[in-house]
């Protein structure tokens, strides 16, 4: 399954990445740095989502009568808000391992 969809069968707001991010902290940099990685890795294939959501809104006004603005905005929003507050989580949690390997050191 990849990050996308992984993400895509998350129900609203448990947005999580079906493998990379681990419930324990990172041991050494090498890990955290990875884990950043596979952070920007999924953002990056989230924000195609929605890229892709914003071209079938323009599509609908073109060719369908707008008939499907509201959800494909709904749809938009729920990608946007979902995965801001899964990142602000993951980059909370990543500056923690971060402050945890400096002081370990």
């Amino acid at each position: 399954m990849s990050n996308t969809q992984a993400c895509l069968s998350a129900g609203a707001g448990e947005a999580r990445l079906e493998k990379g991010f681990s419930a324990q902290p990172s041991t050494s940099a090498a890990d955290t740095a990875n884990d950043a990685l596979d952070l920007l890795t999924a953002t990056h294939e989230r924000l195609e989502q929605i890229t892709v959501v914003i071209q079938a809104i323009k599509a609908d006004l073109v060719h369908n009568g707008s008939r499907n603005i509201k959800h494909l905005a709904e749809l938009g929003a729920f990608l946007g808000y979902d995965w801001a507050n899964y990142v602000d989580g993951r980059v909370s949690a990543l500056k923690k391992e971060l402050q945890m390997q400096e002081i370990g050191q």
